[in-house]
């Protein structure tokens, strides 16, 4: 009898051969029919699904990469990379000596007259450029230990003190700091954060990245009144980089 079955095409003869039952004999035709809607929307989710899970591999991928550039400090997040005036402020200051006395930071001979009756720190003396102690005095000084903890140098442009800047005095760089060289009225000198000396002050006026450094700052004659001790004293770096908020510290105080 098997014999003379007719097969017309692949499903029968599936049908014939497996003596297979009714249900089985539909699902293989659905199978093996390609024009039937729901092999057509079977192999359209499987596409959808291939799709979504290689999205899901892409936004897994660019999450990885954006986490470790943020860690690495990579420019990724930086809007204009190439220019230096768009990255952010890393000039800390993590100490400051600005006590009315004698070396100022350590420094021999860096010396402030101690005002009476009042202690003060000295701005408006008819002689700023004079050294504090000599005769008539001049205008007297603060120290500002700075470190930069970014991950690119920075140049210091000036520091601001109550609202007045005092700029880089070039004509301080490569000479030591004694008593015939020092920053003049309104200007700054760097030195290195090394407690013994001799204390050279700096050819330039860029801080390395990771690096520290003291600021000797000759207080300027625009700054009025004199600062009376433990007053506060608004401070404030500014480099070529975003400028950073104003630093509060104690007149009078060193830390």
């Amino acid at each position: 009898m098997m014999a003379n079955i007719r097969v017309k095409n692949k499903t029968n003869l599936v049908c014939a051969n497996r003596n297979a039952s009714v249900l089985e004999y539909y699902t293989s035709s659905l199978i093996h029919d390609k024009r039937s809607p729901m092999i057509k929307a079977m192999k359209h989710k499987g596409i959808s699904d291939i799709i979504a899970v290689l999205l899901l591999l892409a936004i897994t991928v660019a999450g990885a990469v954006l986490v470790s550039a943020f860690f690495q400090g990579n420019n990724i997040f930086r809007p204009d990379a190439s220019n230096p005036g768009t990255q952010s402020a890393s000039v800390k200051i993590i100490g400051y000596d600005t006590r009315d006395g004698d070396d100022l930071s350590g420094i021999a001979d860096l010396d402030n007259a101690l005002g009476a009756p009042i202690p003060y720190l000295r701005t408006n003396s008819t002689t700023p450029n004079n050294l504090p102690t000599d005769a008539p005095e001049g205008n007297e000084f603060i120290v500002l230990n700075v470190r930069n903890q970014g991950i690119n140098k920075v140049v210091l442009q000036s520091v601001e003190i109550n609202g007045v800047e005092h700029s880089w005095d070039q004509n301080t760089a490569n000479d030591e700091l004694i008593l015939t060289s020092y920053p003049d009225d309104g200007k700054f000198s760097i030195i290195s954060s090394s407690i013994t000396g001799p204390f050279i002050q700096s050819p330039t006026n860029e801080l390395q990245r990771n690096g520290e450094a003291r600021l000797v700052i000759k207080l300027s004659s625009d700054i009025t009144p004199s600062i009376e001790l433990t007053q506060p004293i608004r401070t404030r770096i500014i480099t070529d980089l975003l400028d950073p908020s104003a630093i509060i510290i104690s007149s009078g105080g060193a830390r």
